[in-house]
């Protein structure tokens, strides 16, 4: 699958860095860790976002010292303080251990997906469309830029774009 198809901007890495994105409509392609860094920053400018998290990661609301029995507590409260809503604390539960990753602080994600503006898609990305992404439920999100976090699924660089 390639992003040929897309005709709106791509940015990979950490080109979305002070990009402005006002009256945009932006999708984030990012495992939940990166997630958790760009979201807030996209929200801020930006017309709608489109959270399209290939896996959720833990995120703590800072970097957690200690054993992994602390970071899991601190991890859980924080989702859990953060995200009323079962479901969506589901969705954004990891299914792996705590500390087999780096784990993402992030104390404005949860904060930026309960926005009316951000929204959070769990269905993997079928395909790039001219104007979005289709996702394996065959709905095509609308989409101005695409972002694309650095560990991506599609941010290499043999890509076009």
């Amino acid at each position: 699958m390639t992003l040929g198809a897309f005709r709106g901007e791509v940015l990979r890495g950490t080109e979305w860095f002070g990009h402005d994105f006002t009256g945009q409509r932006v999708a984030v392609l990012a495992p939940g860790r990166e997630a958790a860094q760009i979201v807030p920053e996209v929200v801020a400018t930006a017309r709608s976002v489109k959270v399209f998290q290939e896996e959720p990661d833990w995120v703590v609301p800072m970097p957690v010292p200690g054993p992994t029995v602390v970071g899991v507590a601190v991890a859980r409260v924080f989702l859990r303080w953060q995200v009323k809503d079962p479901w969506i604390r589901r969705l954004l539960t990891p299914d792996r251990r705590f500390g087999s990753r780096r784990t993402a602080p992030g104390l404005g994600y949860y904060g930026a997906l309960r926005r009316p503006d951000c929204k959070l898609i769990t269905w993997p990305v079928y395909a790039f469309a001219p104007d979005g992404i289709r996702t394996a439920e065959g709905i095509e999100h609308q989409a101005d830029v695409v972002v694309l976090g650095p560990s991506s699924l599609f941010a290499e660089e043999g890509l076009p774009a």
